[in-house]
């Protein structure tokens, strides 16, 4: 029994451990050069991959930063349960003067994934209750990005909340989660300290827990179909979905794709830089893929992430690192809502399910999991990973799919590339502004006008044709 517990505090240490290396790696990778003043931060990039590499290849640099961050784990005491942040989207909706219902659902394996419902504070019954004869609202669903959950959408202080924005307008807003991240962490079986619980990739992700909640809205709201908003992995997550069950084509009214990550061969971003090492199938796969990337606490204070969120560092560190981590320069994010951006991101995900992005740009193609030879030839009859068949998406009405040419997760070309494979299916929305990055989507100060007012009117525009031919 000793020998046994011995044994496994070994593994448990080298699963920490082996995490730290990913997470060095990262670090190494993604150091940059800055250039501060009084006005914003300028980010100099005409040389970044060639410091990137630089640095990695700097055995002394790459080894001593091993070294500190091995030292800091041995010696301070880890904490594996996510922090208990003080608000949530439920909170965050009141404070903003709307009302919110709170659903769990659970997907066919177990996973419990919470959605809320946002309303106008005046209403006072669902739709499901509501006994009048006028039409209910047409119900929309909003999926937010990787490391995120719906808090994304209910930032306080954000001005120009596209779901806030959408209720005014008349809709019935559902803001979606992910197995995994805050909402997402609970299970009927297996105990998210357990890797079992961590073992899942991007595929699941879109082709159970996207299903299960649109067929939860449509149930419980009555309606055939929705509108639906994806943005990032979002956006992602509905074209894979549409690919792998082309049934669901039938049941979105209308699909808006903010910043879709699907092909990101032209793009820069500092992730993409370890899909060089983590972009293709090796035994590190399988033992890293069930770590659950941000949930130590550690993690957070060693970036300086709960710093941020107090207002205990620099404002402008805290935009340099969402700057790097999340798409690129902005010139519109607003300081003012750091610490809240903070006190809900990054929220936890799977290794596997950042890996799986990592594969999808080291290849250059749109697919599923790549498990390695033998692990493929199990799971898919083939030792390769299929490529997703976006021959079957046919929906109602085009695709509308929005980007810029600021964004370091999806650039123009990758961009244009999907939109020119869609053909017809799609229509394409170039946000022709300076600095407008992957952020601004969501967050930035021009979303009223480059985002919220154009999705609301492609909304409009289905529902009006949906009337015109009953």
């Amino acid at each position: 029994m000793v020998g046994n517990k011995k044994l496994r505090d070994f593994f448990q240490l080298s699963h920490i451990l082996k995490y730290f290396i990913a997470l060095s790696s990262l670090l190494t990778l993604t150091a940059g050069v800055t250039n501060f003043n009084n006005h914003n931060l300028k980010i100099i990039s005409n040389n970044r991959f060639e410091l990137n590499a630089s640095l990695f290849n700097n055995e002394s640099n790459f080894a001593f930063s091993l070294l500190i961050i091995s030292i800091v784990l041995l010696t301070l005491p880890q904490q594996h349960e996510e922090e208990k942040e003080k608000i949530t989207t439920l909170e965050r909706v009141q404070k903003a003067g709307y009302s919110c219902e709170v659903h769990d659902t659970i997907t066919k394996d177990g996973y419990v994934i919470r959605v809320f419902r946002v309303k106008n504070a005046t209403s006072s019954t669902t739709n499901d209750e509501d006994t009048s004869t006028t039409a209910p609202p047409p119900a929309v669903l909003l999926n937010h990005g990787l490391t995120s959950t719906s808090d994304c959408w209910a930032i306080e202080g954000l001005s120009n909340s596209l779901a806030f924005e959408l209720v005014d307008k008349g809709y019935d807003v559902w803001l979606g989660n992910t197995r995994g991240n805050r909402y997402g962490i609970n299970h009927l079986n297996i105990s998210s300290k357990d890797a079992e619980f961590w073992n899942y990739s991007v595929d699941e992700i879109a082709t159970i827990d996207l299903p299960q909640i649109i067929d939860f809205i449509l149930a419980h709201t009555k309606h055939l179909s929705l509108h639906y908003v994806g943005y990032s992995q979002g956006g992602t997550l509905g074209f894979i979905l549409l690919s792998m069950l082309p049934e669901y084509n039938q049941k979105f009214t209308s699909i808006t794709m903010l910043a879709p990550i699907v092909f990101t061969k032209d793009s820069s971003a500092p992730l993409w830089y370890l899909s060089s090492l983590l972009g293709f199938h090796t035994p590190l796969h399988s033992a890293i893929g069930t770590i659950a990337l941000f949930r130590p606490a550690i993690v957070r204070q060693l970036l300086g992430f709960d710093l941020c969120r107090k207002g205990h560092v620099s404002k402008k560190y805290c935009s340099f690192v969402i700057f790097r981590a999340l798409g690129g320069y902005s010139a519109y994010f607003d300081e003012a809502i750091l610490q809240d951006v903070y006190s809900s991101h990054p929220s936890t995900c799977s290794m596997h399910q950042v890996m799986h992005f990592m594969q999808m740009h080291y290849t250059n193609k749109f697919c599923q999991y790549n498990f390695g030879p033998e692990g493929n030839q199990l799971r898919y009859n083939r030792t390769t990973p299929p490529e997703y068949n976006l021959t079957n998406i046919k929906p109602k009405f085009p695709i509308h799919i929005f980007y810029s040419d600021y964004d370091e997760h999806l650039s123009k070309t990758d961009a244009e590339g999907l939109i020119g494979i869609m053909g017809n299916r799609s229509v394409g929305h170039f946000i022709d502004v300076e600095h407008f990055s992957h952020i601004d989507f969501i967050w930035g100060s021009k979303t009223r006008e480059y985002i919220n007012q154009p999705v609301a009117d492609i909304m409009m525009n289905a529902e009006a044709f949906k009337q015109n031919n009953l």
